[in-house]
C-alpha cells in the first residue's frame, strides 16, 4: 500500500512539474498578435496575406465592449513564410495563431494548386486541427474587410455562419483536419464552402460549395446542389425545400431529423452508392391552402412529391461531381468501407471508375405535423 501511495505521489509531482514548465515561455496576450482569421491572396507571383487580430486593449476594457474589437493588417510575399515574416515587421507584438478560428483562400489562388501555401497554415506549431477553412467566390481579402454588421469579431460570426448554414443544408464546414484526412486519402477530393462578398460590403453570406479536381478548382454548387450534397456528406439538422402540386399550388416544407445511410457496392462491374434520405417533414406554406382541408391522399401526395425532390437533389449533387471529376463526396473511402477487395482493385484507376459510377437515391420521409394555418382532416 505505502508503494502504491508512493508512486501516486511521485506520479502527480511528475504531473505538476510538467505543467509549471509549459507555463515558463507563456506571454502576456498584451505582448501577442492574436489572429482570429487569415485571408491569402494570389497577385501574380506574390502571394497576399492579411490577418484579422484583435485589438486586446478594447476586448480586455472595464466597459462592455461596443462594435468590432479587431485590426486587419496585410503584406506581400514570394511565398506565404515571407508574407508572414514581412507582415510581423509591422506589428509590434509576435504572431500567435493558436486562436485562429478561419483560413480564407481567394479564388485566384484556388484555381491553382495551393497545397503548399495551405501545409504551410495547417503543420504550423500554432495551427489547430479545428481551424475551419473557406474559399472567397472572388479575393478573400474583400471577405476578410468585412465588418459583418459591426460584430466584435467578423471571422468569428463567419464561423458561426458556415456552421449555421451546414446545419440547414446551404453549407459545409470544412476543418484543417478534414482537408488533412482527405489529403491522405488515396481517392477523395478537396471540397471547401465558398463564401461571398454582400452588396455595401457589410457582410457576407454563403455561396455554394468549390469542388475540386486533385489540388485545382473545378466547380462551384448551385444552391440545390448544394443542398444534395450536404444530404450526401453534411452535419445537417433541417432543410427548408420546396414542391409543387397541381392542386395546392406551392409547398413549402421543413424537414427535420435528418439521416442518410449510404453503402457502395458494385453493380455490373460499376460502383453504385445507394443513398437513403429518412425524417420528419412538417408542411409549413400551401399557396392555395386557405380553406382547403388536406385529407389522406393530399398527404400521400406531398409526401411522394418530397420523396421526388430530394432523390434529385441527391442525384444532381452526385453528377455535379461527376462532371467537376471530383470525388468530394468520398465515394471511394465509402467502398473501402463497404468492400475492401473492390477498392484494391479499382483504386489505382479511380479517376475512370468514379466517372463511370451511378446512385441510387432513395427517400422516405415521414408528415408529422402540419401548421396551424391548415386545416387537417
Amino acid at each position: 500500500m505505502k508503494l502504491i501511495k508512493g508512486y501516486k505521489i511521485l506520479t502527480l509531482l511528475v504531473i505538476a512539474s510538467l505543467m509549471l514548465t509549459g507555463c515558463t515561455d507563456n506571454r502576456h496576450l498584451k505582448d501577442l498578435a492574436i489572429v482570429e482569421g487569415i485571408a491569402i491572396d494570389r497577385q501574380g507571383d506574390e502571394i497576399s496575406l492579411h490577418l484579422q487580430t484583435l485589438n486586446v486593449g478594447i476586448s480586455n476594457s472595464s466597459e462592455t465592449p461596443q462594435g468590432n474589437m479587431t485590426i486587419n493588417t496585410a503584406d506581400k510575399g514570394k511565398s506565404l513564410n515571407s508574407a508572414i515574416v514581412n507582415i510581423s515587421t509591422s506589428l509590434s507584438k509576435r504572431i500567435f495563431f493558436g486562436q485562429n478560428k478561419l483560413i480564407i483562400l481567394g479564388r485566384g489562388l484556388a484555381d491553382k494548386d495551393f497545397k503548399k501555401e495551405l501545409d504551410y497554415l495547417l503543420r504550423s506549431t500554432d495551427s489547430r486541427a479545428d481551424i475551419a477553412v473557406c474559399m472567397a467566390s472572388d479575393k478573400a481579402e474583400d471577405i476578410i474587410k468585412s465588418k459583418e454588421n459591426d460584430t466584435a469579431v467578423p471571422c468569428e460570426n463567419m464561423l458561426y455562419l458556415i456552421n449555421n448554414s451546414e446545419k440547414s443544408g446551404l453549407s459545409v464546414l470544412v476543418t484543417a483536419s478534414d482537408l488533412l484526412n482527405i489529403y491522405n486519402d488515396k481517392t477523395s477530393d478537396l471540397f471547401l464552402p465558398v463564401l461571398k462578398i454582400e452588396k455595401g460590403e457589410k457582410s457576407v453570406s454563403t455561396d455554394g460549395i468549390a469542388l475540386f479536381s486533385g489540388n485545382s478548382l473545378s466547380y462551384i454548387t448551385s444552391r440545390e446542389e448544394t443542398q444534395g450534397f450536404v444530404l450526401l456528406t453534411g452535419d445537417i439538422n433541417n432543410m427548408i425545400i420546396e414542391v409543387e402540386d397541381s392542386k395546392l399550388g406551392r409547398i413549402g416544407l421543413k424537414l427535420s431529423r435528418i439521416k442518410c445511410k449510404k453503402r457502395a457496392s458494385i453493380i455490373n462491374k460499376h460502383v453504385v452508392l445507394s443513398a437513403k434520405i429518412t425524417g420528419d417533414m412538417l408542411i409549413n406554406e400551401i399557396e392555395n391552402g386557405i380553406d382547403i382541408t388536406l385529407d389522406k391522399q393530399d398527404h400521400e401526395r406531398i409526401k411522394k412529391l418530397a420523396d421526388q425532390k430530394l432523390c434529385l437533389l441527391m442525384s444532381n449533387a452526385f453528377l455535379a461531381c461527376k462532371r467537376a471529376k471530383s470525388d468530394s463526396i468520398r465515394l471511394g473511402e465509402q467502398l473501402a468501407c463497404n468492400d475492401t477487395d473492390a477498392y484494391r482493385t479499382m483504386s489505382n484507376s479511380w479517376n475512370d471508375e468514379f466517372l463511370k459510377a451511378e446512385i441510387a437515391a432513395q427517400s422516405d420521409i415521414s408528415v408529422k405535423k402540419i401548421s396551424d394555418n391548415t386545416q387537417v382532416e
